[in-house]
């Protein structure tokens, strides 16, 4: 499941383009050692001077491909887990009894989705970027100075590997308690324009307070995670380090009469240094991967919703049919008609339609009470009108634009004034003549 949705052709396009930018970069550097060499051994100079300014200037070509096919990487990512969100959530209108899951998985859709496969995809290019630049200039260098060098990395890479890996288990702890609190914040910002805009002073109090404390909690984890992560990767640094300068210690006193390797050796030990800074981010990024799993199974985790069973909601003896007093049989519904249901609050009248607006599918046209569902209305800027106006262009759109030949509506009526709801309770009537109109009244 991570692989799907992280892997596409565009990604795939730019790691291919990464790993020409990465034998050009190395390739510099064979160039320079050759010019060293050539130096202290009175050989040509120009045919290198010039191969090495090129390849500084050729790298920028496959580095343009491997940012845009990079960004494209990305867009897709977001839009296959905008894709697989509607497979999985599509039509299971169950899922609207549960308040958290709609928090968490839209908020988790519209913002830590997109936030999360931007930083995997720049963690992938970033870690195969370092991973082909120390590998391909480690053998540069060794190749022209002792092969012994790579022993040195690789010990090193080990060590530091399985120190990183000794304490991914504190980091993993810290990282999705940080993701947790951060998906908590957020998720308290959506609930912000009602009560700022409308500062009731009782309930701004009170939502002020909580987002105060959320902005402190997700700061503490924030800075506990990154703080974990900075000094693993320090002491991964420092056992990385230990064998590499000791091997190039070797190196240097083994060489010290010999001018055409003390010359490469001076000439790429800037290029070793960079190699160090690139294993130190290296060993970063190592003790990110567990940050990156957690981040990942956050979002994966929405699209794995336990299933509801709407009947635990539901009782169904109370429920009863308002035209005719009867209690409420969904298995012998009519093919026209209209029938209010209704009953003492919390009997399940709204969960009894969700109930068979997830029998009917595309069957059945819902509205609830509140929503965020587009209509053809909206498209016009002139639209806006009070609420009654509002659900009557509703009803009108779905009575001409839509087929389904059941249509179930919950507590329309909950805020609209009397004129409002006579009209639009004549045009449920009408519809009723030709379709079966269920709702439940406020």
């Amino acid at each position: 499941m991570i692989y799907k949705v992280i892997s596409n052709k565009y990604l795939r396009i730019a790691l291919t383009f990464l790993v020409i930018q990465q034998i050009i970069v190395a390739s510099s550097t064979y160039f320079i050692a050759r010019l060293a060499q050539s130096f202290a051994e009175n050989g040509p100079l120009f045919p290198y001077m010039l191969l090495f300014a090129a390849s500084l200037v050729v790298v920028y070509v496959p580095a343009y491909f491997c940012i845009t096919n990079t960004e494209r990487a990305k867009y897709d990512a977001h839009k296959l887990y905008n894709d697989t969100f509607h497979t999985v959530f599509l039509g299971k209108t169950y899922f609207l009894s549960s308040d958290e899951l709609q928090s968490t998985a839209t908020t988790t859709l519209a913002q830590e989705s997109n936030y999360t496969l931007e930083t995997v995809i720049d963690s992938i290019f970033d870690i195969s970027a370092l991973v082909f630049n120390v590998l391909f200039n480690v053998l540069v260098i060794a190749w022209f100075l002792d092969g012994t060098l790579m022993l040195g990395y690789a010990v090193g890479i080990v060590f530091a590997s399985m120190f990183v890996h000794f304490r991914r288990h504190t980091l993993k702890t810290a990282d999705k308690t940080d993701q947790q609190s951060r998906l908590n914040l957020t998720a308290k910002l959506f609930d912000s324009w009602d009560n700022v805009v409308i500062f009731n002073k009782h309930n701004y109090t009170l939502y002020n307070n909580i987002v105060q404390k959320s902005f402190a909690t997700a700061k503490n984890n924030s800075v506990k995670s990154t703080s974990i992560q900075h000094i693993n990767s320090s002491l991964g640094m420092i056992i990385l380090m230990l064998p590499v300068f000791a091997i190039t210690g070797f190196i240097f006193n083994k060489n010290w009469s010999d001018a055409a390797t003390m010359a490469v050796l001076i000439a790429t030990l800037p290029r070793q240094i960079q190699l160090l800074q690139m294993c130190y981010a290296l060993i970063g990024y190592h003790t990110s991967i567990g940050v990156i799993k957690t981040m990942l199974d956050g979002i994966l985790e929405v699209l794995q919703p336990t299933t509801v069973d709407l009947n635990t909601y539901i009782q169904a003896d109370q429920i009863r049919v308002n035209q005719t007093g009867e209690i409420f049989d969904s298995t012998q519904l009519p093919k026209k008609g209209r029938i209010t249901l209704i009953g003492s609050n919390g009997v399940g009248k709204s969960c009894m339609l969700l109930k068979l607006k997830d029998h009917y599918q595309e069957r059945a046209y819902y509205l609830p009470a509140k929503h965020n569902l587009y209509f053809n209305y909206k498209t016009d800027k002139a639209h806006k009108g009070s609420t009654g106006q509002q659900l009557i262009k509703q009803i009108q759109e779905i009575r001409e634009d839509d087929q389904s030949t059941v249509v179930m509506l919950d507590e329309w009526d909950a805020h609209l004034d009397k004129e409002n709801t006579q009209i639009i309770d004549h045009y449920l009537d009408e519809l009723a003549q030709t379709r079966l109109v269920m709702d439940v009244r406020h």
